[in-house]
């Protein structure tokens, strides 16, 4: 998601001052976004609903990021970034800084961070996927295999010419054992001209040491004002976690053994965005996903696909406008993914202002 925001942030710089702080910086920032979203078969009974909700491809949020001077070409950097809802002003997860909590080192060898930090599959396919990785779980849903953020990760990262490298490992924190609730996460790409590919691939464990895995590729490549986009995603997981985190909450689904009916996902998707004019963008994709053992039952399989539309028009270089459909379709096993009939629409407008 950090692609397109980065280039947009106005970011606001505070100096510290004094001697032994003259080299160091601290910025505040932000993001503001809030649409009025349609959805259609939204419940068990098949219902409509028109809600106030966070954004459609980024959630709000706001943070602190520093660094100072150490000299030699070295760097101390720390980042702290919360998630909200603007509809009521609640934290997003709880936590103040949910999204992003990390300390550490940065040089031109890479840096390296310790703290609440993203996996490294997450942090590839947000440059890598046509959406950066939306907002809302209708078009998301694929991404729920990279887990997202972790607790207790150091991190290293590093760019040597067109060379993008970054490794992950999330401790478990349990007594006596080094893998419980661990994780480790790599990805690797490479600019050329127009064109980046590249792939990750990482594992999760769980407190009784099931894993899940998951490894991808992807693509993208610059042609005039547009941007091609392509990848794919496998996964296997025999922890219950890719499961529990699709299916639809309001649902009561009964589950079999993970760990010996490990869910399997093949995950092909494409994209594409182009700048029609200097203040318009437009953004298609389109995900597959084709599912095994979904729930922990062998043989209960299923298929799901997304097409999502998106126009963004630019106010401003920190206000845009924007709208989005989505349409989502499961079958077989996957339909616990979706609250009533086995397809949905949404169809959403919002604003969001970036400083």
């Amino acid at each position: 998601m950090q692609r397109k925001l980065h280039a947009a942030i106005a970011t606001l710089g505070i100096g510290l001052t004094g001697t032994a702080f003259a080299q160091s910086s601290v910025t505040l920032y932000g993001i503001v976004d809030q649409s009025i979203r349609f959805t259609n078969n939204s419940n068990a009974a098949n219902d409509n609903q028109v809600q106030l909700t966070n954004g459609a491809i980024t959630n709000s949020r706001w943070g602190l990021k520093g660094e100072e001077d150490l000299g030699g070409g070295m760097k101390a950097v720390f980042r702290l970034e919360s998630g909200f809802d603007p509809q009521t002003g609640e934290l997003n997860s709880g936590r103040l800084f949910g999204r992003y909590a990390y300390v550490g080192l940065s040089s031109k060898l890479g840096t390296f961070t310790l703290g609440r930090q993203g996996t490294e599959a997450f942090n590839f396919f947000g440059d890598f996927d046509p959406l950066t990785v939306g907002n809302y779980t209708a078009n998301s849903w694929p991404f729920f295999m990279t887990v997202g953020r972790i607790d207790s990760a150091a991190t290293y990262a590093g760019q040597f010419g067109g060379l993008h490298l970054g490794a992950t490992y999330g401790f478990g924190q349990q007594p006596g054992s080094l893998s419980k609730n661990s994780s480790w996460s790599v990805r690797a790409s490479y600019d050329l001209g127009p064109a980046s590919f590249g792939g990750t691939y990482q594992e999760t464990r769980d407190l009784s040491n099931n894993i899940q895995r998951m490894w991808g590729l992807g693509a993208k490549y610059a042609a005039g004002p547009a941007t091609l986009f392509a990848g794919y995603m496998g996964g296997q997981d025999g922890t219950g976690f890719v499961d529990e985190s699709l299916n639809d909450p309001s649902r009561t689904v009964a589950t079999g053994s993970f760990s010996a009916n490990q869910r399997r996902d093949m995950t092909l998707y494409t994209g594409a965005t182009y700048q029609a004019t200097p203040a318009l963008a437009l953004t298609g994709a389109f995900y597959y996903d084709d599912m095994h053992n979904l729930n922990g039952f062998a043989g209960n399989n299923g298929e799901r696909y997304t097409g999502v539309l998106l126009a963004e028009y630019s106010l401003s270089k920190a206000t845009q406008v924007y709208g989005t459909v989505d349409y989502n379709h499961v079958s077989g096993g996957a339909y616990t993914e979706l609250p009533g009939k086995n397809n949905q629409t949404g169809v959403a407008v919002g604003i969001r202002h970036m400083f």
